[in-house]
């Protein structure tokens, strides 16, 4: 099984070293595909030095990007990894495992950070549940490439793609969460403190779900 990671990017220049690093240091069968949105940085310049990564350019919008290299992956699995986020070292036996399964469609990683605050134990622990309002798309979301195709990947919106996408993929068949977790930068809490953030986060999620348009609600949630 090949497995296709999808990282959209921009402006990530001070994190995205790492992270490439690290993944192409794991073992499994896997393609890495970096799509870039228009960095005004180095971002571009730093990721066209790897060698076996094919970099892509696109319009700017994580759904567009994720989109787009879903358009170029080759892999029976997408699985779609934000720019600050480090998969498991065990994360191709992992998802191997699962999709194993034909009744599954896709699932997720469980979310720790980088980060000791105590609130972020709690957070590590909702992660566990396979479930629309703890699944978000830092925990590494990933879909069988067929199924992915069959709902035309993410809505084109500006914000909440991974909310969306769980509401068409669901039904479908079964998304399941891994034990294993993927690591993510801590780097939005720090901006506005771990509270205030969390609080933010998940008034964002609710008014979503009432109906309130993406596109209104992009403005509370910077690009990084």
């Amino acid at each position: 099984m090949l497995i296709s990671i999808i990282i959209p990017a921009l402006n990530e220049e001070k994190l995205i070293t790492e992270v490439l690093k690290h993944t192409l240091k794991l073992p499994g069968h896997y393609e890495v595909i970096v799509v870039d949105g228009g960095s005004l940085d180095k971002t571009l310049e730093i990721v066209q030095k790897f060698k076996n990564i094919n970099v892509l350019q696109s319009k700017k919008g994580r759904a567009v990007q994720m989109n787009y290299g879903a358009g170029h992956a080759k892999g029976d699995v997408f699985l779609f990894l934000h720019a600050d986020t480090f998969l498991p070292k065990t994360f191709y036996n992992d998802v191997l495992a699962l999709m194993q399964n034909p009744k599954v469609i896709g699932g997720s990683f469980r979310l720790k950070m980088d980060d000791s605050h105590p609130i972020f134990k709690f957070y590590r622990w909702c992660s566990q549940f396979s479930l629309e309002f703890f699944t978000y798309g830092d925990h590494g979301m990933f879909f069988k490439a067929e199924n992915f195709q069959n709902i035309n990947g993410y809505k084109n919106i500006d914000f909440m793609e991974d909310v969306e996408i769980q509401k068409r993929i669901r039904k479908h068949g079964l998304f399941k969460k891994l034990k294993s977790s993927v690591q993510t930068s801590n780097r939005r809490f720090a901006k506005k403190g771990v509270i205030k953030q969390l609080v933010i986060d998940t008034l964002l999620v609710f008014f979503f779900k009432i109906g309130i348009s993406a596109r209104r609600l992009k403005r509370f949630y910077p690009d990084n």
